[in-house]
């Protein structure tokens, strides 16, 4: 692995230079932050050192309206038939690859030698593949389960989720799995290219996701390692993706 290519092809867009001030959904809520990245669902910005990933829909209306007219993201073509783009390649996990069909996951992840799924091979189909395999073997004392996004049948994105957990759990097993997760990573893709500590679980907001590692494989996609919040559950994260994430130097 070339890691000095690696952080040589790093590069900051003009957006992610340029902070704005953003609001919540009600507009009782302002911050300031740094334009990443969005999906058309989730929208990723930095925001003092950290990588936030939340669902657009808790942005004010007009911060809504300003990433659709400044940051649209990829649409399929009008037929819908297949993305506008060539389906993005790569290793995305284990043997999985970035542009799999549903069907290719599912036979790759049957035939896996470090994942299983907790239901009947003849049951996925039913129940969806969402949440259904974890890893074999725990990660800092806790087991990854993993889910989905797709471009239309082919894989756009993998995340690995542990399970929610108490804020007992936090300074403890969490921070255990994201701490050996950092290492995995770290012998997979080189050095991150923006790291960060640990966060305290009063930084965390209910349905946000905060990044504190992002690496860039050699096929340039994107790992983002973070901690969420759900109501009175935590878990760690780590988001998978053929998008190309850019991020800022932690300041």
């Amino acid at each position: 692995m070339r890691i000095s290519c690696l952080i040589a092809t790093f590069v900051f867009t003009i957006a992610s230079l340029s902070a704005r001030q953003w609001q919540s959904a009600s507009g009782d809520k302002t911050f300031e932050a740094t334009y990443i990245s969005n999906d058309g669902k989730l929208v990723t910005l930095r925001r003092t050192g950290r990588i936030l990933t939340f669902a657009i829909e808790k942005l004010h209306a007009d911060d809504q309206a300003w990433l659709s007219a400044n940051h649209p993201p990829k649409v399929k073509d009008p037929n819908n038939k297949k993305p506008a783009g060539p389906a993005p390649k790569g290793a995305a996990f284990d043997t999985l690859k970035f542009g799999d069909t549903r069907k290719i996951v599912i036979q790759k992840l049957s035939e896996s030698q470090i994942v299983e799924s907790s239901v009947p091979a003849v049951m996925v189909a039913r129940v969806g593949l969402n949440g259904t395999f974890k890893t074999k073997q725990t990660i800092g004392g806790l087991h990854c389960h993993l889910f989905f996004d797709w471009d239309g049948n082919k894989l756009k994105e993998v995340t690995l989720r542990t399970k929610a957990k108490s804020l007992d759990f936090y300074s403890g097993q969490l921070q255990n799995n994201w701490t050996e997760l950092i290492n995995l990573l770290t012998i997979l893709h080189g050095d991150a290219i923006q790291g960060a500590p640990y966060p305290n679980s009063s930084d965390l907001q209910d349905g946000l996701i905060l990044g504190s590692h992002l690496w860039r494989t050699e096929d340039g996609h994107s790992v983002l390692l973070g901690t969420g919040q759900e109501g009175a559950s935590y878990s760690v994260v780590v988001r998978i993706t053929s998008d190309r994430l850019e991020a800022n130097p932690i300041e």
